[in-house]
């Protein structure tokens, strides 16, 4: 007998027996033969109890330890029972494979049911949207029947009820649906806008063809009614726009605008409307203002206030502004026989104010406004009709001239009065002497200078010293350049000098002042009358009858007749006008002048101190000395006029001379051709000016304006040929025979009315530095002794300086010993 084991032994035993591979564990068991998924609950339970056997047979092992036997019986019945558990399980899966055809089935029949639901619920909601569609659809037909029967306001309540109702149904997210009712929502309302735009065609009629207007108002179809409907679809400003329109093309504008022939359009207003007459010639303001007020009238009792007052707010400042611009302001009379009839107008303008105002009206607040600025608006017309009457007379003058006369006193000696009346004297050089050597000698040193003006165009301020030195009087020999300004005091000075030393010397005082040095200081003097004629055009009259007509037109409208007009107060305001007048002739006649007239600056400057002589006239005998500036810048414009033809002459010779070059090599051809083309021309140009300038300026101004011409020429040749280093025989002789040439245009200062007596030329009276050109020809044709014998024994140094002497000896004279006395005897004797 096997020895007999132990109690853990045996335990040991019997779970190996449990647990070795004939006996799988119950987990196994179970996931063969069942799906986890399908019986969790007995494989759950299979564990708990595998677990509880597992305790039991521990238990019993330790309690029964001897007694092998039953816990061996236990095991096999364990055993049983974990096979009959197995077979459970398999039974449990089989039932399980069993059940899914059902579920699916189950599914299906879900799903057909929520199907089912679904097309019910479409179905009731295609049954609501085909309800609200008819229902909007018998909406829109009450619409239209309304319409069709006339109520147009039922219509429109039909269609903001379907735009309202077609905003919340349903459908409206429908395209389809949507768009088909709201293209016949829109049909609707286009065809009850067409039905009321013809309603008020056919309740407001205006034919812009023949100009008429016609306003009905039956009972049935009232305007009223038909405002409202269009207030209602928000039409009423569209529609009032175009009537305004309408209203201004046919009727206002026919009316207030008058056509290319000056005629305007009548109105015959009644019950059958209003209508336009035939064209007829312009009238009077008071007609206009008849039929505008006709029309008015007949708007404000036919149409409703939600027509007029807008109608009002845009017509009302349109025929204001109209009546201004083609009626009232063109009505501003320019004369005072039209100011009673002004008066009229600017009373009815009142009445048509307060007419409107009656209406309840505005916008006529312009024309009261136009009505207060009468004065003022009467002032300008004036002052711009004036100014355009100066522009006529300068567009329309032709040119036409005339000879006018100028007399003046003048207090001579009587060798002065000899040399006036055209005799010879044999002394005429005798007054030479040394007491106006210095003076003489100083403006010898003096270079020409030429005007540098700058003029502006309305106050012809010249602000150079050239121009202040050439208005200076011509008392001394002394200075510059311009003869005629000696004479006549040419040149402008500022405006603002409180002293003005320009004085302007008579016609002849070039003639009557000291010839060839002389002091001019006689103890007996006599008072002779000096008459000139100079030529002007047509303009000057021209322009101080439209100064006279303001200056009598502010004092007779001081007088009482005039006491009640509202334009009364600007009669001081006319004295203004003169200031402007001349103002506007300064500015525009110098194109005009230059454009229609040959030496038109010369015409100008005659016409200036024309005008300017009436217009002192005028001062004095109306006592206007707030003028006189004016008159003083008339004078200066018209010196500048001068000054400006006498620089562009004096331009046009220099540069004739030019062409000299100085006279350098003038013996030689090429150059000898040249300076005799120069000398040619400039000679002839001169005789030219004078020619032309002979018709235009008195005698005086033409022998100055001449002779400043040809002092310019003698001046640069006598500093060109000082400025010759070498003169030899050869161009001595031609330099001479050059300034015989111009010698020869003393002619031109011979006296027009010649006595029993030889005449004497006034040429060395009228041009400056003609004695020292005299003298120079005598230099360059006399031997050096000849040259000493002037200096000391002539003239020679009044003319010259000694430095100019000896400049011309060393030129002319080689170096010897003759020489050299006779430039050291010049210098003693200049020192002497």
């Amino acid at each position: 007998m096997p020895p007999k084991a132990s109690e853990d032994e045996l335990c040991q035993a019997l779970l190996e027996f449990v647990t070795d591979g004939t006996y799988p564990e119950s987990e196994d068991v179970v996931a063969s033969e069942f799906p986890a998924s399908a019986v969790p609950d007995e494989l759950q339970r299979i564990s708990k109890a595998r677990e509880e056997t597992e305790k039991e047979i521990c238990l019993l092992s330790q309690r029964n330890a001897s007694d092998v036997d039953g816990w061996i019986s236990q095991a096999k019945q364990l055993h049983a029972d974990i096979e009959r558990s197995r077979l459970t399980a398999r039974e449990i899966v089989a039932q399980h494979e069993k059940t899914k055809p059902l579920q699916l089935k189950v599914e299906d029949a879900s799903a057909k049911v929520e199907l089912i639901k679904t097309e019910i619920a479409f179905n009731q909601a295609v049954t609501e949207a085909l309800e609200d569609v008819q229902r909007l659809c018998l909406q829109l037909d009450a619409g239209r029947r309304a319409l069709e029967d006339g109520n147009i306001m039922d219509a429109i309540g039909s269609v903001e009820a379907t735009e309202k109702a077609m905003e919340m149904v349903a459908f409206s997210r429908n395209t389809n649906v949507a768009s088909v009712l709201s293209e016949n929502t829109s049909g609707l309302r286009r065809s009850i806008i067409d039905s009321l735009l013809v309603r008020w065609n056919s309740q407001v009629k205006i034919d812009r063809k023949k100009g008429e207007l016609v306003i009905t108002d039956q009972k049935d179809d009232s305007l009223e009614h038909t405002i409202a409907a269009l207030l209602r679809l928000d039409m009423l400003h569209t529609v009032n726009e175009t009537f305004q329109k309408d209203l201004i093309a046919s009727i206002i504008n026919p009316i207030l605008l008058p056509n290319t022939s000056g005629q305007s359009h009548g109105v015959s207003v009644g019950e059958f409307g209003i209508r336009l007459e035939a064209p007829s010639p312009k009238g009077p303001v008071s007609e206009v203002f008849d039929r505008i007020v006709q029309v008015l009238s007949y708007l404000r009792q036919r149409l409703p206030n939600s027509i007029s007052d807008p109608l009002s707010e845009t017509i009302i400042p349109a025929i204001s502004s109209k009546l201004i611009s083609f009626w009232l302001s063109p009505a501003i009379p320019t004369d005072l026989d039209g100011l009673s009839g002004f008066e009229d107008s600017l009373d009815r303008v009142l009445d048509f104010a307060r007419t409107v105002e009656s209406f309840g009206w505005r916008g006529q607040e312009e024309l009261v406004s136009w009505v207060n600025q009468a004065p003022r608006l009467w002032l300008t017309r004036r002052r711009v009709d004036s100014l355009d009457q100066v522009r006529r007379v300068l567009a329309a003058s032709q040119g036409t001239t005339k000879k006018v006369e100028r007399v003046e006193k003048e207090k001579v000696s009587s060798n002065d009065e000899v040399l006036l009346e055209g005799g010879s004297t044999e002394d005429w050089d005798a007054g030479w002497g040394n007491d106006n050597e210095d003076e003489s000698t100083h403006a010898a040193q003096k270079k020409d200078a030429d005007d540098d003006e700058d003029v502006s165009a309305w106050d012809l301020d010249v602000e150079t010293e050239e121009i202040k030195e050439e208005s200076k009087p011509a008392a001394t020999e002394s200075t510059e350049d311009d003869g005629a300004g000696d004479a006549w005091g040419w040149g402008d000075e500022d405006e603002d000098q409180t002293t003005d030393n320009v004085q302007e010397p008579e016609p002849s005082a070039a003639a009557s002042k000291p010839v060839n040095g002389q002091n001019g200081t006689h103890p007996s003097q006599r008072e002779i009358t000096l008459t000139e004629y100079y030529t002007v055009t047509d303009i000057p009259d021209s322009i101080l009858a439209i100064i006279l007509r303001q200056i009598t037109d502010s004092k007779a409208i001081s007088q009482p007749e005039f006491a009640k007009s509202r334009v009364a107060s600007s009669g001081a305001g006319l004295l203004a006008l003169p200031t402007l007048i001349l103002a506007m002739f300064k500015a525009t006649a110098p194109s005009f002048y230059t454009l229609k007239l040959n030496s038109g600056n010369m015409y100008l400057y005659n016409d200036s101190m024309y005008l300017e002589e009436r217009l002192r006239s005028v001062i004095e005998e109306h006592q206007l000395t707030r003028l006189d500036p004016d008159v003083e810048g008339l004078d200066r414009f018209g010196k500048h006029s001068y000054s400006k033809e006498m620089q562009t002459q004096r331009i046009i010779v220099t540069d004739l001379l030019d062409g000299a070059q100085g006279f350098t090599h003038c013996s030689e051809q090429p150059f000898l051709g040249n300076c005799e083309n120069a000398i040619s021309a400039t000679v002839d140009r001169i005789r030219d000016v004078y020619k032309e300038w002979q018709s235009i300026l008195s005698r005086s101004a033409l022998l100055q304006s001449v002779g400043s011409l040809i002092s310019a020429v003698i001046n640069k040749m006598i500093i060109d040929i000082g400025d010759l280093g070498d003169i030899s025989e050869a161009q001595s002789q031609r330099l001479v025979s050059f300034c015989n040439q111009v010698s020869k245009l003393e002619d031109l200062f011979m006296p027009e009315e010649r006595g029993e007596t030889e005449p004497v030329s006034m040429a060395a009276v009228y041009v400056r530095n003609w004695l020292k050109f005299q003298y120079l020809i005598n230099i360059l044709e006399s031997s050096l002794a000849d040259i000493k014998f002037l200096w000391t024994e002539g003239e020679l140094r009044l003319e010259f300086s000694p430095e100019e002497v000896i400049d011309l000896i060393e030129a002319l004279f080689a170096e010897s010993e003759h020489r050299r006395r006779a430039i050291a005897e010049i210098r003693r004797a200049s020192r002497g």
